[in-house]
């Protein structure tokens, strides 16, 4: 069993190690290129000291960035806590809800395996699975630094193992909540919940010392507390053994909530209750299958809508404060001030755009997984013999792409433009529109590529397209200080999105973003066409 599971954790384990391993490599190869001398050392760890405060809600506090160690761990392994939750999220609730669904539990309940030992291999593969991973960014993290100086390996280690344990941590809760409800999606976003409120736990202490107190029931602070690759950091002891006592005490209580539950049911599902007659038919709307897709979604659209606009509401508001106390540091000025545009919109161009960027990636991806889960979990297999026209399934998901998209984009422009109004720093509502409806094109280059990969892969490519975008966020970051050529650099679809609200359309990564597009829906439709469904 354990065996098996630990298969199942193979793209996962492949997709997010090449992540923490080509992060950690890039970071330590952008600080060596970025601050050649002792002195140039200095500088940058003053104005990465400075942005660090406004960056506070994405990254931990730093300690040592006049060393390259402290900046790798900082800047690489300070936003690798975000990529292991992702992971612990979508491993816990398929790891319960998924082999549930495809009836893999019944087999091994039937064969005489006791519940406990299911969720004890399953820990134990996400463990193993983990661990390789994480293996690979302490790698990454040594090569990326040996052409340049020496880091402590036991440094290395203890970061590593302070990582590993967060990613336990969090699984281990997932596990625990997947118990709870009845579905897959209930799982995830259930899951997702707790993880975003443990994580702000932690991010409201580092700016408000106010919340220390609250923020060690976080594992993600636990984390944070062990700075040892930095010259003069540790590992934490405590967050270690907290970490560790969570794993137990999470995976114990999700072990009692296994053994009192009905398979495939919740623990908090509410009892059956006779069927009721309806006064009124349903909404004929929902006759329309983009409607019933969406209707499908409907929750999980609210709630990125949600985060969408109150990211809009928080990174707008902060604008002001951020740009004055930023605005002298040479770099960060010429940043804010490209084509001689307002520093304030030049921070929004800058930073929130590029978080909208992030959250329509992460839109598009959670699209996909969904498409894949209807062809594991026989649901396409059921619309193929109503019979529907094959083309027509891709049709259908390409048109919910493009309305999840523009719902998305439309909350978080609309909140944007009203809270910088609000704080004196109007935008220019034509700018506003031209840097919102290129985003459209950007989700939806996501979405056409996972709807091919669907067609031809649909068990790997949720953690491929993951990756994809991950590397495509990176090559956009690190492409100007590793001097890398264009054409590398514009591999990113971040690079062609470009800064349209400052600095106008970037006409050539449009027109990319819009054949990629059409191009990846009419492959998904051809392959689609010769594909077996459910294989």
């Amino acid at each position: 069993m354990l065996r098996y599971a630990f298969r199942l954790h193979r793209w996962g384990m492949v997709g997010y190690g090449v992540v923490l391993l080509a992060s950690t490599v890039v970071q330590g190869a952008a600080y060596a290129q970025l601050t050649a001398t002792p002195a140039g050392r200095a500088a940058f760890a003053h104005d990465m000291t400075l942005l660090a405060a406004q960056l506070s809600y994405l990254l931990p506090p730093p300690t040592g960035l006049d060393t390259l160690a402290g900046y790798v761990q900082w800047r690489a392994w300070g936003a690798l806590q975000l990529v292991v939750a992702i992971w612990a999220i979508a491993s816990a609730a398929g790891a319960v809800r998924g082999d549930e669904d495809r009836q893999l539990v019944d087999y091994w309940l039937a064969s005489g395996v006791a519940r406990a030992r299911v969720l004890a291999s399953r820990l134990a593969a996400f463990g193993l699975a983990g661990l390789v991973a994480v293996a690979g960014g302490a790698a990454g993290t040594l090569a990326g630094a040996a052409r340049y100086e020496s880091i402590s390996v036991a440094g290395v280690a203890g970061k590593a193992i302070a990582l590993w344990l967060l990613a336990l941590a969090l699984f281990a809760l997932c596990l625990l909540v997947a118990q709870l409800v009845s579905s897959l999606r209930g799982a995830q976003v259930a899951s997702a919940a707790v993880v975003v409120v443990l994580y702000l736990c932690d991010v409201l202490a580092r700016t408000n010392h106010s919340f220390d107190g609250l923020s060690w029931v976080s594992p993600f602070r636990w984390y944070d507390a062990s700075t040892p690759m930095a010259p003069g950091g540790h590992l934490d002891g405590i967050g270690v053994a907290s970490s560790a006592a969570v794993v137990v005490g999470a995976v114990g209580l999700a072990a009692l909530a296994f053994a009192r539950r009905d398979v495939r049911g919740g623990l908090l599902a509410r009892p059956a209750r006779a069927a009721r007659s309806r006064d009124v038919r349903p909404s004929p709307v929902l006759a329309w299958p983009v409607a019933r897709l969406l209707y499908r979604q409907r929750w999980v659209l609210l709630g990125w809508t949600l985060i969408t606009a109150v990211m809009a509401l928080f990174m707008v508001s902060i604008a002001r404060g951020s740009v004055d106390s930023l605005i002298n540091l040479p770099g960060l000025r010429a940043v804010f001030t490209r084509g001689g545009s307002d520093p304030y919109q030049g921070f929004i161009a800058t930073f929130w755009f590029s978080i909208a960027q992030l959250l329509l990636a992460g839109l598009a991806i959670h699209l996909v997984a969904t498409w894949a889960s209807d062809d594991n979990q026989g649901i396409l297999t059921a619309e193929l013999s109503t019979p529907r026209h094959r083309w027509g399934i891709v049709a259908e998901r390409a048109v919910e792409a493009v309305l999840a998209v523009v719902l998305v984009v439309a909350a978080g422009s609309v909140v944007a433009s009203a809270t910088s109004a609000a704080q004196g720093t109007a935008l220019d509502p034509a700018g506003v529109l031209r840097a919102s409806w290129v985003l459209v094109p950007f989700g939806l280059t996501y979405a056409a590529v996972g709807a091919t990969a669907v067609a031809r892969w649909p068990r790997a490519v949720v953690g491929a397209l993951g990756m994809l975008a991950f590397a495509s966020f990176l090559i956009d970051e690190v492409a100007p200080f590793l001097s890398w050529p264009d054409w590398v650099a514009n591999l990113s679809v971040f690079r062609l999105y470009g800064t349209p609200l400052v600095s106008g359309i970037y006409w050539n990564g449009l027109w990319a973003m819009v054949a990629v597009v059409l191009a990846g829906f009419a492959l998904a439709t051809v392959l689609m066409q010769r594909r077996e469904v459910g294989s």
